[in-house]
């Protein structure tokens, strides 16, 4: 082990009693450090909470006055903001591969549908698992069966919903779309 000699020779040359295997522990040792803070750092880095920038924009612009809710926080607020426009951000988890005519927003527990204002605009139909800040209003909506049935469709699944289950979601009406590409 040429290394170990190395390190014995020009970082120890005044300890005459640390033996090879000594020094052999102390490296792994120190590599084992090393990496338990490369992982802790790796970790940290994950969990930060990285500024939304965005890379496609649809529809209308989104004003820059005012602040971005999340999604958890407006629907917390739906009844104070109720018919009113608003800056909202979540993770889009699925889109209409049909069209793009809808996609669903989360953040944690909370979900939305978002379709787009008098479908003017549609977004891409591979989006998803993409940061998103739109500009709409929230409202919570019961589907007919129908309506369930058919976004079931466009979504690519089938058989969702139980025939008569009433279905309530939280629906946005987007006036703008901001999406960040995938990292």
């Amino acid at each position: 082990m040429i290394s170990i000699r190395i390190v014995m020779r020009f970082l120890l040359p005044l300890s005459n009693s640390i033996t090879e295997t000594e020094v052999v522990v102390m490296v792994r040792n120190l590599l084992k450090s090393c990496a338990c803070t490369l992982v802790i750092l790796l970790l940290i880095s994950v969990n930060a909470e990285v500024p939304f920038s965005p890379d496609q924009s649809f529809g209308s612009a989104i004003p820059e006055s005012g602040s971005v809710k999340t999604l958890k926080q407006a629907i917390a607020d739906t009844a104070a903001t109720a018919g009113s426009p608003l800056k909202i951000s979540g993770l889009i988890t699925e889109v209409c591969q049909a069209r793009g005519c809808w996609m669903i927003l989360v953040d944690g527990d909370s979900h939305a549908r978002i379709f787009f204002e008098d479908y003017g605009f549609f977004v891409p139909t591979d989006t998803s698992m993409q940061r998103a800040v739109l500009y709409g209003t929230l409202s919570e909506q019961v589907l007919s069966h129908e309506a369930a049935e058919h976004l079931a469709e466009d979504a690519g699944r089938k058989d969702l919903f139980a025939p008569g289950e009433q279905i309530k979601e939280y629906t946005i009406v987007a006036k703008g779309v901001q999406i960040e590409n995938k990292i």
